[in-house]
């Protein structure tokens, strides 16, 4: 998983550190838990998202200007700590957004750039206490 994102352009934050893996060579040896993915403006696809599912650890997600649709977003699933979720400038509805709430742990999701309406929002906001959400 973390060679795919570093070939898409992207980025990976072991568990227990502050430092990126952004390249092949900075890959730790033997296994470790990813803790943060950053995908920003990557070319990724909806089929790309089952490589980021069962992710224990993964507390923080960004998707912010990908192709990423409802399928995609309906395809993440096994992240029981993810607090952040950026999925600003993508083609999400208030179909799939609505769903969000599989992921009880979440703190943050930003939105701008989406067609997700006002409604889907304050539901959003009622079904998952604490969590703050940008628009």
């Amino acid at each position: 998983m973390t060679e795919y994102v570093l070939q898409a352009g992207g980025k990976v934050i072991p568990v227990h550190s502050d430092l990126p893996i952004n390249t092949t060579a900075k890959i730790p040896e033997g296994n470790f838990a990813v803790r943060e993915i950053d995908l920003t403006d990557a070319k990724i696809k909806n089929l790309d998202m089952k490589k980021l599912v069962n992710l224990p650890y993964l507390e923080s997600l960004n998707l912010h200007g990908t192709s990423l649709t409802d399928k995609g977003l309906a395809s993440i699933s096994g992240l029981p700590k993810l607090k952040s979720l950026e999925i600003a400038y993508t083609r999400v509805s208030d179909e799939e957004v609505s769903k969000l709430t599989r992921f009880p742990q979440l703190r943050k999701i930003f939105l701008y750039g989406t067609a997700v309406k006002p409604q889907t929002i304050e539901d959003l906001k009622s079904n998952l206490r604490g969590c703050v959400i940008y628009k």
